[in-house]
C-alpha cells in the first residue's frame, strides 16, 4: 500500500524543494552500533549475524515515516513499508542480490528461513533494472572483513533517487566484551534530515534490544 503525499500540506515541502536544487542532495552518517545482543541472537538461534542485522534494520527503517518516503518524478508517495535489498556471496568472488518481502510481524528466525531459500532459487546474481525500481526498498550491504571508518557508497546521478542505502563492517570486542560496529547510512537530504537519523539510531538500539524478548 501506498498514498500521494498532498504537497500542499507537506511540512517539509520547502525543505524537499530546497535540496531539490542540488544535483547531489546525498549525505551519509557513520556511527559505531553496540551489536552485543544481534551477535548473541545469531549464534543462540543457528541463524546468521548478518541476517540478523538486516532484520534489525529493517524493522528500524520501516517504523520511521521518513524514510518510507519515495520521489517520483514530481510527486512525494508515502509507502506502507520498505523491502530488504541485500548482497550476499554468489561464486567465483562475485556477490549476488536477494530481495525479499518485507512481513512487519515476522521473527527474526522465519526471516532468516525465507531469506535462505530465495538466496538458493535466486536465477541470477543481479536483479533486472526493472526489478530494481519496483521494490521500493532499502539496499542492503556488509564488509564482514573490515572495521572501516569511513565508506562512500554509490547512487545515480538522479536527485529523485530516494533508496537508503545501509552499509555495516566486521564487528570487533571491547575490554569489556561489547562488540560494535561501523554503520553507515546514505539517504536523500531531499526527504531526510539530521532528527531522522537520530529517531533510527535509537530504532536500531530498541530493535536490538527487542531480541531478547524473542
Amino acid at each position: 500500500m501506498e498514498r500521494i503525499i498532498d504537497r500542499t500540506t507537506w511540512k517539509r515541502n520547502a525543505h524537499d524543494q530546497l535540496f531539490a536544487r542540488l544535483a547531489v542532495p546525498f549525505y551519509s552518517l557513520t556511527w559505531r552500533l553496540d551489536v552485543t545482543e544481534a551477535v548473541r541472537f545469531a549464534k543462540s538461534r543457528g541463524i546468521s549475524f548478518y541476517t540478523t542485522m538486516v532484520w534489525v534494520t529493517m524493522r528500524a527503517v520501516n517504523s520511521i515515516e521518513a524514510f518510507r518516503y519515495e520521489l517520483r518524478d514530481e510527486d512525494v508517495y508515502l509507502l506502507d513499508h520498505r523491502n530488504p535489498s541485500y548482497t550476499y556471496p554468489w561464486e567465483d568472488e562475485l556477490f549476488g542480490i536477494c530481495g525479499v518481502a518485507w512481513k512487519d510481524d515476522e521473527s527474526p528466525v522465519a526471516f532468516a528461513q525465507r531469506c535462505k531459500e530465495a538466496e538458493a532459487t535466486n536465477a541470477s546474481p543481479i536483479p533486472s533494472a526493472a526489478a530494481d525500481e519496483a521494490g521500493h526498498d532499502v539496499y542492503l550491504s556488509s564488509l564482514p572483513w573490515i572495521d572501516y571508518t569511513h565508506i562512500v557508497q554509490e547512487f545515480p546521478l538522479d536527485n529523485t533517487d530516494s533508496t537508503p542505502r545501509i552499509m555495516w563492517g566486521r564487528f570487533e570486542t571491547d575490554t569489556q566484551g561489547r562488540k560494535t560496529l561501523s554503520y553507515t547510512v546514505q539517504v536523500n537530504h531531499r526527504l531526510i534530515d539530521g532528527v531522522h537519523f537520530k529517531q533510527l539510531f535509537e530504532a536500531l538500539n530498541g530493535a536490538i534490544r527487542s531480541l531478547e524478548e524473542i
